[in-house]
């Protein structure tokens, strides 16, 4: 290894760099796969955006802004409390929405067998 790296040095600083890249990005894939599988189903809370909760329950976040009646994001997403007070309405009632939002597309979803 060592004379391969003598004989060859960029050769063998584009085999280090490509090592390198591809552990950073498979340690990117495990860390989110792990997350993800801990975090299914959450219940809905007041610091999560749209797209959290349709990560977390598997379902398309514009669906859940079109059945709960929320507006679809303009730039940054917002998380469900800055749509309450976007709205002037109580955080609880923007949980129950989504909540419903969740039954209702969980509901009409075909079953995977």
């Amino acid at each position: 290894m060592i004379l391969l790296a003598r004989r060859h040095p960029k050769l063998f600083a584009a085999f280090v760099l490509a090592l390198v890249l591809a552990l950073f990005f498979s340690g990117r894939i495990v860390v989110r796969a792990v997350y993800w599988s801990q975090h299914r189903e959450e219940a809905v809370a007041a610091w999560m955006t749209v797209g959290y909760v349709a990560r977390s329950w598997r379902l398309d976040p514009r669906a859940i802004d079109a059945e709960a009646g929320l507006p679809p994001p303009q730039g940054h997403p917002l998380t469900l409390e800055q749509i309450a007070a976007d709205r002037g309405v109580p955080v609880a009632e923007v949980i129950a929405e989504v909540e419903a939002a969740i039954a209702t597309l969980r509901a009409t979803a075909p079953q995977k067998p």
